[in-house]
């Protein structure tokens, strides 16, 4: 649907064209062979040392554009994602990350287990892909201090955005709510598997210009909140205590109020 069978054929030839490139690969749901008409395309550009990689990022712009020439491109450096990490999204819809990789530098790692190779030298991308096959994804995980932390967060940020619906504005509270949001359910969806029930729980934020449907929901987001810290705990085998006093008060206050 957005030219991936365009944009691969076109990638291939680069690379295959490309001597400081010894391999590439991509992974996700391409090296996988589930993509579909709206996979993205995770790209592995592995270069034979760090001065030949570290003139290709400096021409990465150039090398994004030269992709899809007669195609618009908006890019930027994903730095909180990974250093040499390239992320470009193509007029036709096409979003394509690159990393700029070094064969020294990139180490086996289970989110490489699956990969489609389009460039290998010299047998070195078929050697990784084995020895990645090998490792096992790492168990995410969250301490009881990150709990902690991010409980006592969650807490003072969600009375801030319900007291401001409640005085009926739905501006002031909207950016404290999605900080609430990006706080609070990431290391928790993270933490539980996508069937546990309580991780369904979690998806379902919404906020809209009526703010009393907006503070019945958040009194769903408590709900699904606890739920999801109770099945962390568990899960996770935790020696995280809830200060319940603490809590009690708190519900009997949005209960009264709401």
């Amino acid at each position: 649907m957005f030219e991936q069978d365009r944009m691969l054929m076109r990638l291939q030839q680069r690379v295959n064209g490309e001597r400081p490139i010894t391999a590439c690969f991509l992974s996700g749901s391409y090296g996988r062979r589930r993509e579909d008409a709206y996979s993205d395309m995770d790209v592995a550009l592995v270069y034979g040392s760090e001065a030949e990689r570290d003139m290709a990022w400096r021409r990465r712009q150039e090398f994004v554009q030269s992709m899809m020439p007669y195609v618009a491109v908006k890019s930027f450096d994903g730095v909180h994602v990974r250093p040499y990490f390239h992320i470009a999204l193509y007029s036709n819809g096409s979003k394509v990350d690159y990393r700029f990789e070094t064969r020294d530098g990139l180490q086996p790692n289970p989110w490489d287990r699956d990969i489609r190779i389009l460039k290998d030298s010299d047998g070195w991308a078929e050697q990784f892909q084995q020895d990645s096959q090998r490792l096992a994804l790492p168990q995410p995980h969250i301490t009881a201090d990150e709990l902690t932390a991010l409980d006592t967060r969650f807490w003072v940020m969600y009375w801030d955005v319900l007291r401001l619906l409640l005085r009926g504005d739905y501006q002031k509270p909207f950016p404290i709510y999605l900080e609430l949001l990006h706080f609070t359910l990431p290391p928790l969806l993270r933490a539980l598997p996508l069937e546990d029930a309580a991780h369904q729980a979690l998806l379902h934020a919404q906020f809209s210009h009526d703010t009393k449907a907006t503070a019945r929901h958040m009194q769903q987001l408590l709900t699904a909140y606890l739920g999801a810290r109770t099945a962390v705990t568990q899960r996770h085998q935790l020696t995280f205590i809830p200060d319940r006093a603490f809590e009690n008060n708190m519900q009997n206050l949005i209960k009264r109020i709401t």
